[in-house]
């Protein structure tokens, strides 16, 4: 055989090798995209990244269904729900990706939110805001989720903001404005009415689609996250007025100025 002969078979090997990859490649390809095309509001890979960076990197090859709730959330939301204080700024909050983390109460369950923890751990010290516009369609006691506010937009979203503390001067059927407050930060839940003291100090946010009357929760840990710059600033310290959930906090009011700075009016 000669040296000619050598490299012809060497090429053909090289040149076989690098179209069965640039084919296997293509047909993956292809699949991955005939999947997200195809892929319906359960699909855990969707309700999981649910706005993170792959999800926002395919989002126009999703099927309508799972676009549309995508880009509704993405419209909607305005705010941070929690704060930032303007008279203590040692309080703050954190929070991490908790998807589908074990839960045990009453038999295990996968968590289907995110937990902004406070720094301070005292109930009734932290404002919940909408973030975003809506109706005020619950209202109340959920034995997991205590006292709990949750709002349905206009395109039929439903957020809900659990373990309240207190509410402030609100009723099922309000509009809700963006950034407007629902209520004190608190530990109720895990139990009969008015249960606290359970676990630390959190809010509870969840982000929820209803499709043929199937409650289907999504992952709102990247939407918090692209909202992490979003905060309004409020005047709170952690001295303040504890009231009774299910009481009407008269007097309390907020308003969000020229550079969106809100503030505590107490009368």
């Amino acid at each position: 055989m000669t040296i000619r002969q050598l490299g012809k078979i060497i090429l053909t090997i090289f040149l076989l090798s690098f179209f069965t990859v640039l084919t296997t490649h293509n047909l993956y390809h292809a699949g991955t995209l005939q999947r997200y095309r195809k892929m319906t509001l359960t699909d855990d890979w969707y309700r999981a990244h649910f706005s993170d960076g792959e999800m926002e990197a395919v989002e126009p090859e999703l099927s309508p269904e799972c676009k549309a709730l995508y880009r509704n959330v993405i419209r909607e939301v305005q705010y941070f729900p929690v704060p930032e204080s303007a008279a203590d700024p040692s309080l703050t909050v954190s929070y991490v990706d908790s998807w589908q983390a074990e839960r045990n109460y009453k038999g295990t369950s996968g968590h289907e939110g995110t937990d902004i923890m406070a720094s301070e751990n005292k109930r009734g010290i932290y404002p919940v805001l909408s973030m975003t516009d809506g109706t005020i369609t619950n209202l109340g006691w959920l034995e997991k989720g205590g006292y709990r506010v949750g709002i349905t937009s206009d395109s039929g979203t439903y957020y809900y903001y659990a373990h309240l503390d207190s509410y402030s001067n609100i009723k099922e059927g309000d509009e809700i404005k963006a950034g407007e407050f629902l209520g004190y930060m608190g530990d109720s839940g895990y139990g009969k009415e008015g249960t606290k003291g359970k676990f630390p100090v959190h809010l509870h946010v969840g982000i929820y689609t209803y499709n043929e009357q199937e409650e289907i929760s999504v992952n709102p840990y990247y939407i918090l996250l692209s909202l992490d710059h979003q905060k309004l600033q409020y005047n709170f310290t952690n001295i303040m007025t504890h009231r009774p959930a299910n009481q009407q906090q008269e007097g309390t009011r907020l308003y969000s100025d020229e550079n969106n700075q809100g503030r505590f009016l107490w009368r």
